[in-house]
């Protein structure tokens, strides 16, 4: 029962039916959908006893909320902390679900087949807004203005297409999508699939590839990219899939959004996302520890950072960036990053887990969406699959130093990455 409304709920935040059925509109659906499925979750981890929170991907995701709430009152806006846990509950909520409900390999596989078809309704839904002009519910696609690839001083109307609910943005709707192109990439790819299945894998890719491009995401696609070229590096190993990715991936960049078509760093867009990376980094120095505050990025600044790891040491300080960089990190290592985890990191789900999880991490760094369920999502699945494929090296609760010590370099270095791009190539005028 509580696997079932884990389904549902995340149905419900995928589709969000009160924007669909005028006469459900502005009812708390979601809200009572997510406690009645929490409720039940924890029954049903009392009656049946299992350890809940396993895997260093949880401990480093709690972290992060706790560090996210308390943000606020650190920099003395004590109300700010129960704002920022009304705002991070959803999130938490999304995430421990699926955590705690999913218990084996056909529940793990059933919420993946769930996640395509949810992605297939957001793809048609989109194609249908971009060739109508109204798509389910009435949505509709967003017109955006970009530099023309001829001449950098003229610019083109582009329309971009969106979801319903928290994918109303198309930078979000291209991120989900992402997340399931390993698996039906698996589907097609498998060597005794049936003639038929692998039609229908190919069909739902295409979609969801023109639906992709329709959301003209420059992250997105650099995400595709990044993900295609990890998924063949494991399927086909070292030499050949080193080859193979790198191909994909210029082929990728070279075939996506029509709005990458001038990217410098004195073009327009590209040169307000470096100053705000400089923003974000005189954020953290007025509070190295817990940053500026959740959610206070835009009170500082007159734009978001547009990248996930900027975004977070600016309003939740090193510590919230640590905390974010080892949900991923425990994450990569888990599924397989490591050859020598175990064999059950090398199975064909961890694989298709990990390449997901590629993709939504090259999105982050080029967009702000560190409070956003999808983000989290390969997360999620992956510490699943380690419980749920007894994968006993990668799950220990206990992290070690040389582990903790790793996270903190990568924190370190991603942050000197970010201070080392931003006086390169910073202009000011």
């Amino acid at each position: 029962m509580a696997y079932l409304l884990c389904l549902l709920y995340v149905v419900i935040v995928y589709v969000r039916p009160g924007e669909i059925v005028p006469e459900w509109a502005g009812q708390p659906i979601a809200q009572i959908a997510g406690v009645v499925a929490a409720i039940v979750a924890a029954f049903s981890a009392v009656i049946r006893p299992r350890p809940v929170v396993n895997s260093p991907v949880d401990w480093c995701f709690i972290g992060f909320c706790l560090v996210s709430i308390v943000s606020n009152p650190a920099n003395g806006w004590f109300g700010g902390g129960y704002l920022t846990f009304l705002d991070l509950l959803p999130l938490a909520c999304f995430y421990f679900l699926i955590r705690v409900t999913v218990q084996t390999t056909r529940q793990l596989r059933g919420l993946i087949i769930l996640l395509v078809a949810l992605s297939l309704f957001e793809a048609v839904n989109g194609v249908v807004q971009y060739h109508t002009g109204t798509g389910i519910g009435g949505s509709t696609a967003i017109a955006d203005r970009a530099q023309t690839a001829d001449d950098a001083d003229e610019t083109a109307q582009i329309m971009r297409i969106r979801g319903t609910g928290i994918f109303n943005d198309p930078n979000d709707l291209a991120m989900s999508m992402l997340v399931v192109f390993p698996f039906l990439y698996t589907g097609i790819l498998s060597p005794r699939p049936g003639a038929f299945r692998r039609l229908i894998g190919l069909a739902a890719l295409a979609v969801l590839g023109y639906a992709l491009y329709l959301t003209q995401s420059r992250g997105a696609f650099v995400g595709c990219a990044a993900l295609c070229a990890a998924y063949v590096y494991r399927r086909f190993g070292h030499k050949r899939g080193l080859v193979l990715g790198i191909v994909i991936f210029a082929v990728v960049i070279a075939i996506g959004s029509r709005r990458g078509e001038v990217i410098d760093s004195s073009e327009g867009s590209a040169q307000g996302r470096v100053q705000a990376w400089s923003a974000g980094i005189e954020m953290l120095k007025t509070n190295p520890l817990f940053g500026v505050g959740y959610d206070q990025f835009v009170e500082h600044h007159d734009r978001v950072a547009h990248n996930s790891f900027v975004h977070t040491f600016a309003e939740t300080g090193m510590i919230g960036a640590y905390c974010l960089v080892g949900v991923f990190f425990y994450f990569l290592v888990g599924n397989g990053a490591r050859r020598n985890v175990s064999n059950a990191a090398q199975s064909t789900l961890a694989r298709d887990i990990w390449a997901s999880g590629i993709g939504v991490i090259a999105c982050a760094w080029f967009l702000s969406r560190q409070y956003i369920p999808v983000l989290y999502l390969p997360a999620a699945m992956g510490a699943d699959r380690i419980t749920v494929e007894q994968d006993p090296d990668s799950q220990s609760p206990l992290l070690s130093a040389g582990d903790w010590t790793t996270v903190a370099v990568i924190t370190v270095v991603l942050l000197l990455v970010v201070y080392v791009l931003v006086r390169s190539l910073a202009l000011w005028s």
